[in-house]
């Protein structure tokens, strides 16, 4: 194989078909669909590694995940024209829609990595208040009869800015122990009511949304914060109990964590790169 090129890609999907991010033998998952779509596309002999700026589990969503991987230079069509990043979108989309949409391609420096130069990584959790399920939400936001308490859900907000041991909402991963710190830093977390346009309210219910930025997420994170605030909403939890169990170091006494397909990824951040958010 002759030289290779570092491509970077943005890329969108609905995680409801698919076993989480990262390939795994035997299931459907969105590294595995875009890696046999490349392997086609830039007529390689087996499917490129691919490198995610943040996994998500399986039913989590993404608008903005960046990756990064390695093709063949120069890229060529099999008229043995020179694939432009335009074409090559239009290739892989082709092959992975309509669960997955490669929005835009881009030849960067052999140096970026897109896990490792991110600086920060932006999640939105969606959450139907509402007494019955709605049909068009079910895989994107998480019911919950209600009522929620919304300011108290974002003052509670407030005690997850900064830097702190994360242990009480995190999962533990392989050759952990629950003494070991799980330290990350957040810059943003907001809880407010979304602008359906008046569509749910025919319906009846309304959309909440929880946004939270941090430098890196630890697995299950967002999704446990989210439990914990629902609980806050509802009256069975407060502030106080929250920021006892970031003290704590200790899941005992945590919410169980919200369901996955609340969850999805809506922006990365890069030192010569800000993604726009939606």
């Amino acid at each position: 194989m002759g030289a290779m090129v570092r491509w970077r890609l943005t890329v969108s999907y609905r995680g409801t078909k698919f076993h989480g991010f990262a390939k795994q033998p035997g299931m459907k998952t969105v590294a595995g669909d875009l890696g046999e779509a490349l392997q086609r596309s830039a007529r390689m002999e087996s499917p490129p590694l691919i490198v995610c700026a943040g996994r998500t589990d399986a039913g989590v969503h993404a608008m903005a995940q960046v990756i990064h991987v390695d093709l063949p230079e120069p890229l060529v069509s099999t008229h043995e024209a020179e694939v432009s990043p335009r074409a090559l979108c239009r290739s892989l989309n082709g092959q992975v829609g309509p669960d997955i949409a490669v929005l835009s391609a881009e030849k960067v420096n052999q140096d970026f990595d897109a896990r490792y130069s991110a600086t920060w990584r932006r999640y939105r959790y969606l959450i139907l208040e509402a007494e019955f399920p709605n049909p068009l939400l079910s895989d994107l936001a998480w019911q919950v009869p209600g009522p929620l308490d919304i300011r108290a859900m974002n003052q509670a907000c407030g005690a997850l800015i900064g830097s702190h041991d994360f242990r009480c909402f995190c999962k533990k991963t392989v050759g952990s122990t629950s003494a070991d710190p799980i330290v990350r830093v957040v810059t943003h977390a907001a809880v407010q009511e979304v602008d359906a346009g008046g569509m749910l309210e025919l319906m009846g219910g309304r959309l909440v949304s929880l946004e939270i930025q941090a430098g890196a997420f630890c697995h299950q994170m967002v999704r446990s914060i989210t439990g914990q605030l629902v609980e806050i909403g509802l009256g069975e939890s407060n502030a106080a109990q929250l920021y006892g169990l970031l003290h704590s170091a200790s899941r005992e006494g945590a919410a169980q964590p919200a369901p996955a397909q609340g969850l999805c990824l809506i922006g990365v951040g890069y030192p010569d790169f800000e993604a726009s958010l939606p």
